[in-house]
């Protein structure tokens, strides 16, 4: 490994594990970055990089296999020189607490090995990161990766920032952790996430010295100071005030926005119907215990019928094989989410009222995809132009409109906001 690269950077970018290009969006759009190459594993994401991003070159495929393309990519284009930031988003179902619980299921089946390799796909992140040397990278992931811990390139078990300190100080960078909720940085909606940024510029790393714990609790000088919801600031964007306006949908009368396409949501079944138009803001179905035919108050946690004129609650309830119970799952499910606070954090699963905390305040139904789009701050004025998600096929279309549902949904919700990817790099740009 080469350690002579060229004292002077170039002011462009490049992402690891890019997702649709969503944080990339922040880096360019908000910034003025160039995205100079990005690399993604699943090809309907890496079409949405290539659509928005005509510029940049996509290694779509395993890193593992694109490791040495991706570097010498960026050494013919920056002539010896280094980049100015590398972005990594690693996937998170291996770390996340969602994700952790369907694979300990999984591994007590027995049809799941114990290790996660998608935990192991850092390694050749940090093996770009030591080759390419930017003068900054920021790894971002769920909170759990702060203990997360993966087989080395030794072959031996190491906490996930513990190998990166270990392969990256020698190389002159200083590496500061922090759990971020972005709701402190404008954007109306908690996300909270580990947020790992290294640096490797002298006069900067002299102040900020290479330390052997990387994670802390107490804010680092490397991440930016909150802009909402602390004394002197803004308050936290608020789902009513972030999306509040928009007209009024149902999920079995009025599915979409004759006006706006992307102002949809899917149909719900009469069942989750029933039990949802009997819960009110910020509850859950499962808290329905007023009975809707009597009127009677019911107090048993486990009934799903009245105990006194026997009418089904609306509770989330399952029948099957002359079984009536309720069905199993966290409380958090078949939630309304709150009109004054900011939305709950959008996932993967944001059009699933079984999924957590997923219901319109007041409306029956979940959140839009102009909604979420707007939320994630994908949908945000600041940006000079629009992302697109048309003409990308992902499962099977629902509409013709030219885009994907399912696509739309399972982007942002796996993403950065660009609004908060912005906010870390204009906080980095500041700090030179």
């Amino acid at each position: 490994m080469s350690r002579l690269l060229s004292t002077r950077s170039v002011p462009v970018s490049g992402s690891l594990f890019s997702g649709g290009g969503v944080g990339d969006f922040g880096v360019e759009m908000g910034c003025g970055i160039p995205v100079i190459a990005a690399s993604e594993i699943i090809p309907s994401r890496s079409q949405l990089i290539s659509k928005n991003f005509p510029e940049t070159r996509v290694f779509e495929g395993d890193i593992w296999s694109r490791h040495d393309e991706y570097i010498s990519f960026f050494r013919s284009q920056l002539d010896g020189k280094r980049p100015w930031l590398l972005t990594l988003s690693p996937p998170c179902q291996g770390m996340s607490s969602n994700g952790a619980g369907r694979i300990a299921s999984s591994i007590r089946s027995g049809i799941r090995p114990k290790e996660d390799d998608r935990n192991r796909l850092i390694l050749p992140g940090i093996s770009i990161l030591e080759k390419l040397q930017p003068d900054w990278f920021i790894l971002e992931n769920v909170r759990r990766m702060e203990n997360t811990i993966i087989r080395n390139e030794n072959d031996q078990s190491e906490n996930i920032l513990d190998c990166l300190g270990r392969r990256l100080h020698p190389l002159g960078y200083s590496i500061r952790s922090n759990i971020l909720n972005f709701s402190f940085y404008g954007v109306p909606h908690h996300r909270e996430r580990l947020i790992t940024i290294g640096c490797r510029i002298p006069h900067i790393t002299k102040n900020v010295p290479c330390q052997e714990k990387i994670f802390s609790k107490k804010l680092s000088v490397f991440h930016p100071p909150f802009s909402h919801g602390i004394d002197g600031c803004p308050p936290l964007i608020s789902l009513r005030h972030a999306v509040g306006k928009l007209p009024t949908l149902d999920s079995q009368t009025l599915l979409v926005d004759p006006h706006d396409s992307l102002h949809r949501v899917p149909r719900w079944r009469d069942n989750q119907y029933f039990w949802m138009k009997n819960t009110p803001e910020g509850k859950s179905a499962f808290d329905n215990f007023l009975c809707i035919q009597c009127s009677h108050q019911n107090q048993t946690k486990e009934l799903v019928t009245c105990e006194k004129c026997g009418e089904f609650l609306p509770r989330p309830t399952l029948i099957r094989n002359g079984e009536v119970r309720l069905i199993k799952g966290f409380k958090t499910s078949y939630r309304r989410m709150k009109w004054d606070t900011p939305a709950s954090t959008l996932t993967m699963n944001s059009g699933v009222i079984s999924s957590d905390v997923k219901g319109h305040p007041d409306q029956h139904r979940v959140l839009s995809l102009r909604e979420i789009l707007i939320l994630s701050t994908l949908d945000h004025p600041r940006w000079k132009k629009e992302y697109s998600f048309e003409g990308i096929k992902y499962g099977r279309p629902k509409n013709q409109q030219g885009f994907s549902c399912k696509l739309i949904r399972e982007v942002i919700g796996e993403s950065i906001p660009p609004l908060a990817m912005s906010c870390l790099v204009n906080h980095l740009r500041g700090l030179e």
